[in-house]
């Protein structure tokens, strides 16, 4: 095992704030895996993810990647990592062979390797259809996949995907998603930020929870639910001729309880406990749903029902 980034105590304030986008952060991503980082809008993700690229200073502590500072070696690093920013745009008179084959050849590629990897990456993304399109007149999501092809062109062993399947399709993230899990494949390191718990717990081998700047929860997914404390969840429905507009009261001494509208409920609990509540609920005509505990709940038990 080896760390392809380590964080010493990072601490990020932007001029003209009083709180700090990164407060006295330490973590260990390991080489050759894909780590997630989620959070609220403004936990500091995207600063983390900045800084590891170089483009922005740390106001204090020290990040090494793959062994290198990014303060005092900036330019060796940008040279192993490639990075896909929330923020990113396409510009606008390109076209996606364009951004393509012309990052290629920046890159070293000669003209028939840069031409046929461009066509592979292309069609990989259903793009090719689009190759002589400007990107002024391409959709949001299209426009998205460009960004990732780029990273796609490249070998770094260090990529930095700052929501990458933003606005893009069902069908085009998943073809995104299949690409991640390509390049883990070949050894490279992921690290990724998204809003999408399903994205999040299908890819990562390990998570990183942040709020205010610093992080209070990681590990993979069977770590992150032993922090719940619980096994299981059962949402309960009363379908309106069950009397007792208190029916939760029922179910209070099984687990932890929260609403989830004026007639639901989600109960988390033990599988020890299953037989006992699935028998209390078809007594009083309650209908029920039994399910794993996702990441969505740790995230919510974590930072409370409004997360986002």
């Amino acid at each position: 095992m080896y760390y392809a980034i380590e964080s010493f105590n990072i601490s990020k304030l932007y001029k003209g704030s009083n709180k700090k986008a990164l407060d006295d952060v330490s973590l260990k991503i390991e080489g050759g895996k894909i780590s997630t980082l989620l959070g609220r809008n403004g936990a500091g993700k995207t600063t983390f993810v900045r800084i590891c690229s170089t483009q922005l200073l740390p106001s204090s502590g020290k990040i090494l990647v793959f062994g290198d500072d990014v303060v005092s070696s900036p330019e060796k690093i940008r040279k192993i990592v490639s990075i896909v920013p929330q923020e990113g745009r396409p510009l606008r008179a390109l076209t996606p062979w364009d951004h393509i084959y012309n990052w290629l050849k920046i890159r070293g590629e000669n003209n028939s390797s840069a031409t046929k990897k461009t066509s592979d990456i292309l069609n990989r993304l259903d793009l090719y259809s689009a190759k002589d399109v400007p990107v002024l007149n391409l959709s949001g999501g299209m426009k998205q996949k460009i960004l990732v092809g780029m990273a796609m062109a490249t070998e770094s062993p260090l990529l930095l995907l700052d929501e990458p399947t933003i606005g893009l399709d069902p069908v085009s993230r998943r073809q995104v998603w299949s690409i991640i899990k390509d390049w883990k494949n070949k050894g490279r390191t992921i690290v990724l930020t998204t809003h999408y718990m399903d994205e999040a717990e299908l890819l990562s081998d390990s998570i990183f929870i942040l709020d205010k700047g610093k992080v209070i929860s990681k590990g993979n997914m069977t770590d992150l639910r032993n922090t719940l404390n619980y096994q299981i969840r059962i949402d309960i429905h009363e379908s309106g001729k069950y009397n007792n507009v208190g029916f939760k009261d029922l179910f209070s001494s099984f687990g932890k309880i929260i609403n989830i509208s004026s007639n639901s409920i989600r109960l988390f609990t033990f599988e020890t406990n299953l037989q006992e509540i699935s028998k209390l609920a078809m007594d009083n005509n309650l209908s029920f749903a039994v399910s794993p505990i996702t990441l969505d709940d740790i995230f919510v038990n974590l930072l409370g029902e409004n997360k986002y």
